[in-house]
């Protein structure tokens, strides 16, 4: 515990808490546009004006967001002489992993609140009336487990690229191969591919994108399935990467 509270004090010295507040911001603002100008078609209530917020948000805006805030995580290491301090500690190289992950999946979870309460404000300033559907808030809630994985390989990527823009660019990049395997319906690539299960959480049971997924327990199973498999590669990479890499001069 007191790792995690380290990790948290580190970040307080950056400017990352505009993030999980910003990138909601922006879906929202993106989504209530979109569906007021199309206010004529769009005409089903809270499942329009949902998967408008949730439509580049889970396409790319989330998993940049969480790009952003692995790299933010490991910039302070990258500087000085953190690094070296890092490889010598006497703590262990797995709970050091696992107190960067711990403090990125916090902020991702916290991302993920504000997201829902600024998309439900989003909606009654727009004139829609009472609460979401519950499929589709238990969705939204449901989509910090899949981005555990992201951020797990997002906490990698940034770990071993000691450029900050660089992780978020591949993080984005991946963002978009996942779209595209999603609109191919190559289902089996949620395996491969961490984005992936955050789009399809988040679009569940809504009207996204063609071939939403409904709100069903054998996709949650699924998405469940390649999340665990996914987070446990990407720890056990960075614990052998850390075991095995040399302080620098």
């Amino acid at each position: 515990m007191d790792m995690l509270s380290n990790e948290f004090s580190k970040l307080r010295r950056t400017h990352v808490a505009v993030v999980p507040i910003a990138i909601p911001l922006i879906s929202v603002v993106f989504g209530a546009g979109n569906y007021a100008a199309n206010a004529e078609t769009l005409d089903a209530g809270w499942a329009s004006y949902w998967s408008q917020t949730t439509l580049f948000y889970g396409m790319i805006f989330m998993v940049a967001g969480i790009s952003i805030l692995a790299s933010a995580a490991w910039r302070v290491e990258h500087r000085g002489g953190n690094w070296n301090t890092l490889l010598t500690s006497s703590r262990s190289v797995a709970s050091l992993v696992t107190a960067k992950l711990g403090v990125i999946v916090a902020m991702t979870a916290l991302m993920q609140c504000i997201f829902i309460v600024t998309s439900m404000v989003g909606g009654w300033v727009s004139g829609l009336s009472g609460m979401p559907p519950l499929e589709l808030l238990a969705s939204a809630l449901l989509t910090v487990v899949p981005a555990v994985a992201v951020a797990a390989w997002q906490s990698f990527a940034s770990m071993v690229i000691r450029n900050f823009a660089m992780p978020v660019a591949l993080g984005v990049f991946s963002s978009i191969v996942a779209f595209g395997a999603i609109a191919a319906r190559a289902t089996a690539t949620q395996f491969l591919l961490p984005p992936i299960g955050v789009s399809t959480t988040l679009w569940m049971g809504g009207t996204a994108v063609a071939g939403s997924s409904a709100f069903e327990w054998s996709t949650i199973f699924s998405v469940l399935t390649s999340t665990l498999l996914l987070t446990a590669v990407a720890w056990l990479a960075s614990v052998v990467y850390l075991r095995r890499v040399d302080v620098k001069a």
